[in-house]
């Protein structure tokens, strides 16, 4: 037995290796199974990891797609892009010499090509005049369908008044009758007129939508379709006061451009007037994003 019991077993190299015994080998077995079960968690765990990044990088690029097959949020994209590279110019300007002067003048070229956006702009007023698609819904209060006539009415003007400015400025030559400076100016002042009037009929179309919202929280009875019709109102409230608060940061900008001397002798400071217009695209790209995702 005693034998049996310090039995040895010879390796092929000729080593001595002591033989397991049995509490080892079933042991040994034991963990064997764990690390295979192990492997297999990491496996799966694996795979549903690469299936969500999967999930988020389709909904990413299906999003991308969507923003950018839209104008009117291209041109929020490269407002947001130009009012930061204005403000990482001012934050660097003291430090690097280099740098700073370059992105103020990736900040000139960009509103250069926001300028070029809006050739696009008077058929969409022409749209807004005729259908009243600008007051974004029926309302009750016909005081916002006036409004939202009024803002397509001023931008039909502020943009053609944009676009001469503009080319004046790239072909000073060419129409140097022209200046370019106080067409500015009054194209300004005709989109003050439509912040006015937006501003307006925002707060208009808040006070409705809070009766509406107001009703439906004291109905006793509740439905999947009240529910949801709750879920959008609460949305579009939302959505409304951005913009107003939107309209308000873009009050100050407006009037200082508006200014005859507003390129000479500016009632704001830069830093004010770049500010406020940096506050309102961060603002907007809120807005933008939330009414695309929800």
């Amino acid at each position: 037995m005693e034998n049996e019991k310090d039995q040895v077993c010879d390796s092929s190299s000729g080593e001595i290796l002591s033989c397991p015994s049995k509490e080892e080998s079933i042991v040994s077995s034991s963990d064997s199974s764990h690390e295979q079960d192990d492997e297999k968690v990491h496996k799966i765990d694996f795979t549903l990891r690469k299936k969500k990044l999967a999930e988020r990088l389709d909904r990413f690029l299906a999003l991308y797609c969507k923003w950018t097959s839209n104008s009117l949020l291209t041109e929020r994209g490269l407002k947001l892009f130009q009012w930061s590279t204005w403000f990482l110019s001012q934050i660097t300007k003291d430090k690097y010499k280099t740098l700073s002067p370059s992105l103020r003048k990736l900040y000139s070229e960009l509103s250069m090509m926001r300028y070029v956006l809006r050739l696009y702009g008077i058929p969409t007023a022409i749209e807004g005049i005729r259908t009243g698609s600008w007051s974004g819904g029926n309302w009750k209060d016909t005081r916002i369908a006036k409004c939202a006539n009024i803002c397509a009415w001023s931008m039909l003007i502020y943009y053609p008044l944009e676009h001469v400015a503009y080319f004046q400025w790239k072909m000073p030559k060419v129409l140097n009758k022209i200046d370019g400076n106080k067409l500015s100016a009054w194209s300004c002042r005709f989109w003050l007129v439509f912040i006015m009037s937006e501003m307006y009929a925002c707060l208009l179309k808040d006070r409705e939508m809070k009766l509406e919202l107001d009703q439906l929280s004291s109905e006793k009875k509740t439905n999947s379709d009240m529910e949801s019709k709750t879920t959008s109102l609460i949305k579009a409230i939302d959505m409304n006061r951005l913009q107003i608060v939107r309209d308000v940061l873009f009050t100050g900008p407006c009037i200082n451009w508006a200014l005859d001397n507003w390129a000479t002798n500016p009632w704001l400071s830069e830093n004010w007037c770049n500010g406020l217009s940096l506050a309102e695209a961060v603002v907007c790209m809120r807005q933008s994003i939330k009414g695309l995702t929800g």
